[in-house]
């Protein structure tokens, strides 16, 4: 079957074959060591790909305003941090080479990279994701996103050995997280090492990187590269390659090897290989000059369909990568989504400003954050969808330490992904929530008027039993008294084997406490999406020139259209109403990043929009 048999991609490139071949890819070592570690892995990767295949993928697209090749599509900033290990003598890159190698892994993406890489027109994919290096630290203060850290002085053994994959004479990848780490919901973490596996600093030939799938745990949820990659002009594509990993893309060998064929099941294309239906099979192409690629027109003794481009598939070894198809991005974009849609909504890749948004009061009621029962036994939350929250996380478990407290409020100034605005006027309210592996109690509060405490009044949710392995709805009202409107306010949502509704600060004996922020109105929302992942609004071009953008929309009625800048202030408003299914704005608005929302109709869409 295609099943993914890997999370962490080991990837060798073509500018080293000759000692790329002397070194075995490390995917199946590398899948096994996680998994044994932490078999619950194993459990969430085939949750994931059991999900993603009972979506209707084109439907969820076009909610989340993605759809076919072209730049109209929603474009999604994904806040990076590049830590730089360096052996204490000298930078290991500068900070200009690191920009250079991040814009030039997004021309990838927007297929305008140049030279043999596909446009759109010949037949490449946008990738509708952009890496941007974080301006915001989690402290809210500016940034560079580039961190340089001495390995050498905890390590010394690191100046000259390197990394560890094959080796264990060297440094390993858990040493080097702990030296330099930043959070996992608002930063992808990027590592760039001095060598792999004792390879002398001046062979850039061999392993080039690797990097992790989107369902990974956070503690692995990152991606290492050799230094000599970000300036290697004469193969650019290993961090374009790596990421794609973390979208959730495979090697469209995945099952096959340099001899042998993928294999081939009754599954079909969305099961075998790399379940990918436009990227045909192939045998891994690693050895194989570019003067003997085959031409399309070829047979392809691995797939009856032929080659279809694959033989230039970024995802590919090959000599002569060139581009994405369009199957490829229907899956990074939805796996990525459901399960690390947080990066998206994340301000770590906006500069702050001098002004920030209400924050939440504190809280005398905090769990005991020390696990009663330690082990695999994945009680808590793993997915809470109310209003403009969505938020999959990991049950507890061995690879979260069995981590009992999740404060999200604690995001006010790095994020939106954990806050929300709820009307009173919308009553009743529905939270969506799953658990995995075994029934969950839950039970909520919402800490209504501002006290920092929890009374039994303000329980919403008591007790409810929800059943692992889907989606189940539980609905409240609002009180009609007795709630501090227009504040940030604490919810709390609890997940247990044992019945907490009594005990909001108590004991848990194998779950999670989850806090996120909510803001109630008495207002029809004007700030709320309540039309949920339905995107009857998308915004485009995004970048935009000067504010001017347009507006994408069935709904046939006045929009109201309001720009925010980061701190929440509005810069600029509008009402129009859409001519074929068009509004024009232009806003002239200053270079930065901002808040598009836009109202119709009781349903809001919110957007992040940047002006260049």
């Amino acid at each position: 079957m295609k099943r993914i048999l890997f999370f962490a991609g080991i990837c060798f490139f073509s500018n080293a074959f000759s000692q790329s071949l002397q070194e075995p890819c490390n995917f199946d070592k590398v899948q096994a060591a996680i998994e044994a570690k932490d078999p619950n892995v194993k459990k969430v990767r085939l949750e994931a790909e059991a999900r993603l295949l009972a979506t209707d993928i084109q439907k969820y697209l076009k909610d989340q305003g993605v759809t076919g090749k072209n730049v109209a599509d929603a474009v999604y900033d994904i806040p990076v941090v590049v830590h730089l290990m360096n052996d204490g003598t000298s930078p290991l890159k500068t900070d200009a080479e690191i920009n250079a190698w991040i814009d030039n892994c997004n021309k990838f993406y927007s297929t305008t990279y140049g030279g043999e890489w596909y446009t759109t027109a010949q037949g490449g994919t946008v990738i509708p994701f952009r890496l941007v290096l974080a301006k915001r630290n989690a402290s809210c203060n500016a940034t560079s996103g580039i961190v340089q850290v001495n390995v050498t002085s905890t390590y010394p053994q690191y100046s000259s050995k390197g990394l560890n994959s094959n080796n264990t004479d060297g440094v390993s990848a858990d040493q080097v997280r702990a030296l330099s780490r930043w959070d996992t919901n608002l930063y992808y973490n990027i590592y760039v090492v001095n060598t792999f596996d004792s390879v002398p600093l001046s062979n850039t030939a061999g392993l080039q990187g690797y990097a992790s799938f989107p369902t990974n745990p956070d503690a692995s949820f990152d991606t290492f590269m050799k230094a000599s990659v970000v300036t290697n002009t004469s193969d650019p594509t290993t961090l374009p390659h790596e990421f794609g990993h973390s979208m959730g893309l495979h090697h469209p060998f995945n099952t096959g090897t340099e001899t042998a064929c993928p294999t081939v099941t009754a599954g079909g294309c969305a099961t075998d290989n790399d379940m990918v239906c436009d990227t045909p099979s192939t045998k891994s192409l690693l050895s194989v000059p570019a003067s003997s690629l085959p031409s399309n027109s070829s047979s392809n003794p691995c797939d009856a369909a032929g080659w279809n481009n694959v033989q230039y598939n970024v995802m590919n070894y090959t000599p002569s990568n060139r581009l994405f198809t369009l199957g490829q991005k229907d899956r990074a974009v939805t796996l990525f989504m459901q399960n690390r849609k947080v990066l998206t909504k994340s301000l770590g890749g906006v500069a702050p400003a001098g002004s920030s948004a209400a924050t939440i009061a504190g809280t005398s009621c905090i769990p005991n954050v020390a696990a009663q029962n330690t082990g695999n036994y994945n009680f808590g939350p793993t997915y809470v969808k109310i209003g403009d929250i969505e938020n999959q996380s990991a049950a507890s478990s061995t690879s979260n330490n069995n981590k009992v407290y999740y404060d999200y409020t604690a995001y006010g100034c790095t994020s939106t992904a954990f806050k929300t605005n709820l009307s009173a006027t919308g009553n009743p309210q529905t939270l969506t929530v799953a658990c995995t592996t075994n029934p969950n109690n839950f039970s909520v509060w919402i800490d209504y008027n501002n006290n920092g405490s929890f009374e039994s009044s303000e329980l919403v949710v008591n007790n409810q039993s929800v059943a692992p392995g889907a989606n189940t709805n539980l609905n409240f009202s609002i009180p009609a008294t007795g709630v501090m409107l227009n504040t940030p306010l604490r919810m709390r949502i609890i997940a247990d084997s044992n019945d907490m509704s009594s005990t909001p600060c108590g004991q848990l004996a194998y779950g999670q406490v989850e806090d996120y922020e909510v803001s109630i109105t008495n207002s029809t929302l004007a700030t709320q999406d309540i039309s949920g992942n339905n995107r009857e609004f998308v915004l485009y071009p995004n970048p935009s020139e000067n504010g001017t953008f347009n507006i994408k929309t069935p709904v046939n009625t006045v929009l109201d259209v309001q720009v925010l800048d980061v701190s929440g202030r509005i810069v600029y408003r509008t009402m129009e109403k859409p001519q074929n299914g068009i509004v024009k704005i232009d806003s002239h608005l200053t270079k930065g990043n901002y808040v598009v929302k836009i109202a119709a109709k009781g349903k809001v869409r919110s957007e992040k929009l940047m002006v260049k």
